[in-house]
């Protein structure tokens, strides 16, 4: 897969989409899943998204009616408008959440967002050219409670939400700074204060944020992924084996299987570390790791169970494809290791698959663990695939190992 998408040309992204990626990312770079959850956060605050339409809606139609002015009226049916199309995205961005956290982030959301604040940004401008003291004070009052809404609201997206707050607030004090009305300076003086400080609290709150997501990420990995070589644990081995097992199976003439799995034991491993010490045989683990993983496709997935016991899931392949990964992982396995020569270990696997050995993880594991087994009395360095159907087990050693004679399971 990964040569496949070597081949292709990368499509530039266009100079918009760029500029929203841009915006929509964090100070720092995060990984992916990271990143989505941040922007998926936005969608949980519906309440706030609520309060703030009802308090730019209300500081409209008081407008509307102190003034009588047509811009106020224009306003009033705008926010309703906008005001209730960015709810619908919401509650639309929340259910495809739902649905799938994974799914790609809706931007419609943050483009109706930014409309919503220019627009409330030019009203409470006009308040302060209308000269009419309440409708001044009651804009300056609604601005605040919506920056604050913001800088809780764009945790996760921070250079959005300092746009936003820049664009809601600058006008305003640069509007009062002009205004006649006597002593109203001061306000569009202190404005700018005002906005760097929900600025840096908007940071802050991304900070917390950002470390409560590592967090609860790295506690996923620690439950489930071996803390030593990265690699799924049993806990999640499990939950792997449940998403390859569901959906459509193959039909009778189909040559590949729905599942196959590998256990793979090492050889000579307790030797390593009875002679070598445990972190050599740590090192080894790690070094084993990295071979597996290298050995199979990107669509297979490495694990280890404990000790120097590892499955290998492989979906969707056939029997003789299966028998080339496997001696692939023998002959990558037996090779030295550069930081220790004199340490050498082999590779014995048992082969098992959906549905001809099991149609269930314990199925498979039983009938897979099974056939390595008898791997290892043939004489180890080979790999068996167990065939439940005829009741025996095919022992496919690696040359210059000698064969060892088929035996019943």
């Amino acid at each position: 897969m990964a040569s496949a998408s070597a081949g292709q040309t990368r499509q530039p992204r266009l100079p918009l989409q760029a500029c929203v990626d841009w915006l929509l990312a964090g100070p720092r770079p995060q990984p992916d899943d990271i990143h989505n959850e941040l922007l998926q956060q936005r969608t949980n605050k519906t309440r706030t998204l609520v309060v703030a339409v009802g308090a730019s809606l209300l500081i409209a139609s008081l407008s509307a009616a102190l003034t009588g002015a047509a811009w106020a009226y224009a306003w009033v049916l705008a926010e309703i408008v906008l005001g209730s199309t960015r709810i619908s995205l919401m509650m639309r961005a929340l259910a495809k959440a739902k649905r799938d956290r994974r799914a790609p982030v809706n931007v419609s959301p943050i483009w109706a967002g930014l409309a919503s604040v220019i627009l409330i940004s030019a009203g409470c401008y006009q308040c302060v050219a209308s000269g009419v003291m309440p409708l001044i004070l009651m804009a300056g009052i609604g601005l605040a409670n919506l920056v604050g809404g913001i800088a809780s609201r764009n945790a996760g997206t921070p250079r959005y939400g300092i746009l936003l707050i820049c664009i809601l607030t600058l006008p305003f004090a640069l509007a009062t700074i002009m205004s006649p009305v006597p002593f109203l300076f001061i306000i569009g003086l202190q404005t700018p204060v005002y906005t760097a400080g929900m600025i840096f609290l908007l940071l802050e709150n991304h900070k917390i944020l950002l470390d409560l997501h590592h967090s609860e990420r790295n506690n996923r990995l620690m439950a489930h992924h071996d803390l030593l070589t990265g690699l799924p644990n049993r806990a999640l081995n499990q939950k792997l084996f449940a998403e390859m097992l569901d959906g459509p199976w193959p039909d009778a003439a189909s040559a590949a299987s729905k599942l196959t799995v590998f256990c793979v034991d090492l050889d000579g491993f307790k030797g390593i570390n009875d002679r070598f010490g445990h972190a050599a045989g740590d090192a080894v683990l790690v070094a084993v790791a990295k071979r597996l993983r290298a050995s199979v496709r990107d669509t297979d997935v490495v694990c280890r169970l404990g000790g120097d016991e590892f499955v290998v899931l492989l979906p969707d392949i056939t029997e003789n494809e299966a028998a080339i990964v496997a001696q692939r992982i023998i002959s990558s396995v037996s090779e030295p290791f550069e930081f220790a020569p004199a340490v050498r270990v082999g590779a014995s696997i048992g082969l098992a698959s959906a549905p001809r050995d099991g149609t269930t993880a314990d199925e498979l594991l039983s009938a897979a663990d099974r056939a390595m087994y008898e791997a290892k009395r043939g004489g180890k360095g080979a790999f068996v695939i167990h065939r439940n159907v005829a009741f025996v087990a095919e022992v496919v050693p690696l040359a210059p190992v000698a064969q060892a004679p088929a035996l019943a399971c």
